[in-house]
């Protein structure tokens, strides 16, 4: 015989809320007080409660918009996801509603609900640090959800993301083919689960060279500021590496300044290798090697699979990690050596 099923009546009893406040919370509606939606997700959860009905409800309603939260727009990484993904909305007649958590997890709750209320089809979403709030209320609505860039050792919802301990690999070890020994790896967090894996694949590198305890991992903190200024004494000292790398656009710019307040040349002094590439590591000389991640992939695959949940919602979690490219170019070279300008060359895994 199956089990009965739970019903929101049952929810909203042991939550100790009214039946409508329990509507309200499983339609996404706004105006629910934080602490009443609180009880009533911890209700459902301990009831094992779904809202099939409900979310079927939905589905039938569809309104071609999707939700899209990022923690903020001028992260050229998180632009150019924003731009992809417009792009292929409106190849396909959809509309994206884009919103910004700056890193707030309170915040991004907060606009999430907003994204329900408005009754999106579904949701790509770059979490916070902590978004474990958003992400238990997202499993109770039962709507298509796709973690973007910022992804766990484990997803429940379907994830898409670079391999980022891989790529930090390829790029340790391309500096340690130069014949670089002491290398510093500059990281703005390892609180986001992106952040973790390119630390944990730069130390790989090392280790596998026999060189831990030549690995610097230096965490400066989340400003450009913060970072020149924890990165300068590094630089000065007089052990100091022969080269950086850096786990972000931040941590590179504030990396570039602190060159600059030591009175170094790259690649002469020192070389230089970041994780993401933009335009403007092209703009002055030397030009910057970089590792790419691919934002338009990214994009692509987050797209698919967040559109195939809405013919079949039940489908097996789906979890993408894709190659970053390593661009070299002009800032990194033999330590203590000059190099002649060179072209930019793809390294799709292979090392020089």
């Amino acid at each position: 015989m199956s089990q009965r099923k739970t019903t929101i009546r049952e929810v909203a009893s042991r939550a100790g809320v009214s039946l409508g406040t329990a509507s309200n919370v499983f339609n996404g509606k706004a105006g629910v007080a934080i602490e009443s939606r609180r009880r009533v997700l911890e209700a459902a959860e301990a009831l094992g409660f779904r809202p099939n009905s409900l979310a079927a409800g939905l589905r039938r309603q569809r309104t071609r918009t999707i939700g899209l939260v990022v923690p903020d727009v001028l992260n050229i990484v998180f632009n150019e996801l924003v731009e992809h993904l417009e792009n292929i909305a409106l190849s396909q007649s959809y509309e994206v509603i884009i919103v910004t958590s700056r890193e707030d997890p309170e915040r991004e709750h907060e606009r999430v609900r907003a994204l329900l209320s408005r009754r999106v089809d579904g949701l790509v979403i770059v979490p916070t640090r902590d978004w474990s709030a958003t992400e238990r209320e997202m499993r109770h609505q039962r709507i298509p959800v796709v973690v973007l860039d910022r992804v766990a050792a484990q997803d429940h919802f379907p994830s898409v993301a670079v391999d980022n301990a891989a790529a930090t690999r390829l790029g340790t070890e391309h500096l340690l083919a130069l014949g670089h020994r002491d290398l510093a790896f500059v990281i703005n967090s390892t609180r986001l689960w992106n952040s973790a894996a390119r630390v944990e694949g730069f130390l790989a590198a090392m280790r596998a060279a026999g060189l831990e305890n030549r690995a610097r991992v230096l965490l400066p903190g989340m400003t450009e500021e913060e970072t020149r200024a924890g990165v300068l004494p590094v630089l000065t000292a007089a052990r100091r590496p022969t080269a950086v790398f850096t786990g972000s656009n931040v941590a590179t710019l504030g990396v570039l300044r602190a060159v600059q307040d030591a009175g170094m040349s790259i690649p002469q002094d020192l070389s230089l290798l970041a994780f993401d590439d933009f335009a403007w590591l092209t703009v002055l000389r030397p030009f910057v090697s970089a590792i790419r991640q691919p934002t338009e992939a990214l994009a692509g695959h987050a797209w698919r699979i967040l559109t195939a949940a809405f013919e079949a919602p039940d489908r097996p979690a789906e979890h993408i990690r894709l190659a970053a490219p390593l661009i070299t170019r002009e800032t990194t070279a033999p330590p203590g050596k000059a190099r002649r300008a060179m072209k930019a060359d793809t390294v799709d895994g292979a090392l020089p």
